[in-house]
C-alpha cells in the first residue's frame, strides 16, 4: 500500500499479524455535521477475522496512519464498534467492522426535557456532560433563554440546532467534546499537480444576497425586532466575495421570520449565524489528495495553482481517508460551507428544523401564576413525556386588547388545544380549553341544551368554576331570552323575551342605587310594589302626583299624616269624613 501504512488497534492492543493480510479497505470519515466514523473490510473465508481480533459490538477500535514524512503515526480515529457485516459473493467471503467515535451516543436517545434560563454553551455543557463525554472547550455564549425545549429529540439534534443558530461548530474528537467559534489556525496548502491529484471547484451566485434580515416580536414591548447583517464568512477566502456573486443580480436581501425570536439579542445573533450560513455556500470544493492525516474536518486548507477565482484558503466540511491496494492512501476533502448536505441534513430538514407535532396537540394546565401577569399559563403534554412542563404559553383569549377582552383563563388540570407559533416547540399558544369523559360539557341549566327532536343548540352558557352562570336562550317558542344566576339560585335575573318580563330574585336584599335618579315608568300599565311594610324616606320631599286619576291611601289600620304644616286642600270641594267621630282640635281651631 502505497503512501501510508493503516494500523488498527483492537480494545487496546494491536491487530494480530496475520489479520493485516486480509486486510482489503480501510477509510475513516471526519465530520462537521456528523460522528467521525470508520470502516474496514477484511478477505475472510475462514470467518477467523472476529473471533481473532475480539471485535465486537461496542468494543473499542484505534485507527492509525504512519508514513514516510511522520516521525510516529498518527492517530486517525478512537472509535467504538457498533456494527458487524458478513458478505459472501461472487468475489469471496468478507467481514465488514464497521463504528462511529463516540458522538454517535448523542444520536441514541430521543428526550423530553427542558432548559430554563440558560445560555446555548451552558446547554452544549451540560447535553454533553450527560452522555457521558469529556467536555474540551466549550466558547461562552451571551444570550439567556428563558426556556428551550429539547422536544422528542436526540442530543446531537438540540446541538446541532444549538450550534446553527449559534454559529458556533459542533465537534466530537477521540471523546474529546467542543462547542466553540470557527477557530482560525494554520492552514494546508494543496497544490493542483503535487499535493491535489484531481478536484471539482464550483463558485455559485445560488442564494447569494447582499444582506440578511431576520425578523422577530418583542412580546413584553409588543413591537417588531429587526436585526441585519451583511452577507459574509470566514469559512472561505477567495479574491471573489459573495457580495460580489449577489451584485450581479441586483444586490437583493433574504428576509427570514420563520423562527419565532423573542429579545433583540436572539435575532442579532441569528442574523449573524444567517449570514454567515449563506455566504459559505457560494463556494464548494472537492477534492482527493495524497493521504495526509491533517486534512481534517474543520481545518483549512490553502488551495494553490487552481487558478483565479478559484485559489484560496477553505474551511473543509468532511475528510475521508482511504486505504486501498489499488490507490494507496488518499484523502478526499469537500467544502459544502455551513449548510448540512449530509445525508441525514438533507432528509431532516437540517439543524434548524424542530422536531414539532404536525398540527395542534392535547396538553395539560400545570400553572397560571404568571409573573409577568401577561395571562400565559404553563402546560404538560401527558402523550409525550410525564415529567416536560413547558414554559409560559400565551393564551388565546377573544377581543383581547389593551384594558378589554374577554378574561376567562383555563384552570390548573384543564385540558387544552394548543398549537405551535411558526411550528416551534418553545413557543406553544393555548387555542382553547376541551371538554373529555371526566371533565364533561355541565348539561344542567334553564333548559335542555340541545333540542332532543330538532338537534337545534337551546342555549349558550357561560358557567364558572364554582356554578355562577350566565345562560342565552333560544329555545323556539318556548324559553328565550337571558338568564344570570348563583349556583344556588337564591340570586336570578331572567329576561323573558318569549313572556317578555324581567324577573329578579333574591333570597337575601336586592339594592338599587342611582346617583343622578331612579326612574320606575310602567307607561301605560299598572306599577305594583308589595312588601310587609314599605318605607320610603326622602331628604327634601316627597311628591305624589296622581295626573287626571285619583290618588288614594287607604289602610285597614291607622293612617297618620304628619308634618310641620299640614295642608288639605280640594280644588272644587273638600271633605273630611269619620264613620263615627270625626275630632279636631288644636291650639287655634278656624272654621271660615
Amino acid at each position: 500500500m502505497t503512501g501510508g501504512l493503516c494500523q488498527v488497534e483492537f480494545n487496546g492492543s494491536a491487530m494480530p499479524a496475520d489479520l493485516e493480510p486480509l486486510l482489503t479497505s480501510a477509510h475513516v470519515e471526519t465530520s462537521q455535521r456528523l460522528p467521525d466514523m470508520f470502516a474496514l473490510r477484511f478477505r475472510d473465508p475462514e470467518r477467523i477475522v472476529l473471533s481473532k481480533s475480539g471485535a465486537k459490538v461496542g468494543g473499542k477500535i484505534t485507527i492509525k496512519v504512519s508514513t514516510s514524512a511522520l516521525s510516529s503515526p498518527v492517530t486517525l480515529i478512537e472509535a467504538e464498534i457498533t456494527a458487524l457485516e458478513l458478505e459472501f459473493d461472487i468475489g469471496g467471503t468478507f467481514t465488514l467492522i464497521r463504528g462511529y467515535d463516540a458522538a454517535h451516543r448523542l444520536f441514541r436517545e430521543r428526550r423530553t426535557v427542558s432548559y430554563v434560563q440558560m445560555t446555548a454553551s451552558d446547554i452544549a455543557t451540560k447535553v454533553a456532560k450527560r452522555a457521558g463525554l469529556r467536555v474540551d472547550k466549550v466558547d461562552a455564549t451571551s444570550t439567556v433563554f428563558p426556556f428551550v425545549s429539547q422536544a422528542g429529540q436526540s442530543d446531537w439534534e438540540i446541538l446541532s440546532q444549538l450550534a446553527r443558530d449559534t454559529g458556533s461548530d459542533l465537534t466530537v474528537r477521540n471523546g474529546a467534546f467542543s462547542f466553540c467559534a470557527p477557530a482560525a489556525g494554520s492552514e494546508i496548502t494543496l497544490r493542483f499537480g503535487e499535493q491535489l491529484l484531481r478536484f471539482r471547484s464550483v463558485l455559485t451566485s445560488a442564494q447569494q444576497v447582499k444582506e440578511v434580515e431576520v425578523r422577530g416580536w418583542d412580546v413584553t414591548e409588543k413591537k417588531a425586532l429587526v436585526a441585519n447583517a451583511p452577507a459574509q464568512t470566514s469559512s472561505i477566502e477567495t479574491t471573489t466575495k459573495p457580495s460580489d456573486m449577489a451584485a450581479a443580480f441586483g444586490d437583493p436581501t433574504y428576509v427570514s421570520a420563520d423562527v419565532p425570536y423573542r429579545t433583540q439579542n436572539e435575532v442579532d445573533q441569528a442574523a449573524k449565524a444567517l449570514a454567515d450560513e449563506m455566504a459559505s455556500a457560494f463556494a464548494e470544493f472537492e477534492g482527493v489528495a495524497k493521504g495526509d492525516p491533517s486534512l481534517k474536518a474543520g481545518g483549512k486548507v490553502k488551495l494553490e495553482d487552481l487558478g483565479e477565482p478559484f485559489d484560496g484558503k477553505y474551511t473543509i466540511t468532511s475528510a475521508r481517508h482511504r486505504f486501498d491496494p489499488t490507490t494507496g492512501y488518499t484523502t478526499t476533502i469537500t467544502v459544502t460551507g455551513k449548510q448540512d448536505r449530509s445525508l441525514l441534513g438533507l432528509a431532516s430538514g437540517g439543524a434548524r428544523s424542530r422536531r414539532t407535532p404536525p398540527g395542534v396537540v392535547i396538553a395539560q394546565v400545570t400553572d397560571v401564576k404568571d409573573p409577568d401577569k401577561l395571562g400565559r399559563v404553563t402546560l404538560k403534554f401527558p402523550w409525550l413525556n410525564d415529567q416536560y412542563v413547558s414554559g409560559w404559553a400565551r393564551v388565546v383569549y377573544q377581543g383581547a386588547g389593551k384594558d378589554r377582552g374577554w378574561v376567562v383563563p383555563p384552570e390548573v388540570g384543564d385540558e387544552v388545544l394548543v398549537g405551535f407559533e411558526l411550528q416551534d416547540f418553545d413557543r406553544p399558544v393555548v387555542l382553547g380549553g376541551l371538554y373529555n369523559g371526566i371533565d364533561k360539557v355541565p348539561t344542567t341549566g334553564p333548559n335542555e341544551l340541545i333540542d332532543g327532536n330538532s338537534g337545534a343548540i337551546n342555549r349558550r352558557s357561560l358557567i364558572s368554576r364554582t356554578g355562577q352562570r350566565i345562560d342565552l336562550l333560544d329555545e323556539a317558542g318556548t324559553k328565550q331570552g337571558i338568564s344570570i344566576a348563583t349556583d344556588d339560585d337564591k340570586f336570578l335575573i331572567n329576561i323573558d323575551k318569549t313572556n317578555t318580563t324581567i324577573t329578579i330574585k333574591a333570597d337575601g336584599k336586592v339594592l338599587i342605587e342611582g346617583a343622578q335618579g331612579i326612574t320606575l315608568d310602567a307607561k301605560t300599565s299598572e306599577l305594583t310594589m308589595k312588601a310587609s311594610s314599605i318605607k320610603m324616606n326622602a331628604t327634601q320631599g316627597v311628591q305624589l302626583d296622581g295626573g287626571g286619576g285619583a290618588v288614594q291611601v287607604k289602610s285597614n289600620g291607622s293612617v297618620a299624616v304628619e308634618g310641620m304644616t299640614v295642608s288639605v286642600k280640594g280644588q272644587t270641594t273638600a271633605e273630611l269624613k269619620g264613620s263615627a267621630m270625626t275630632t279636631i282640635s288644636g291650639g287655634l281651631v278656624k272654621i271660615n
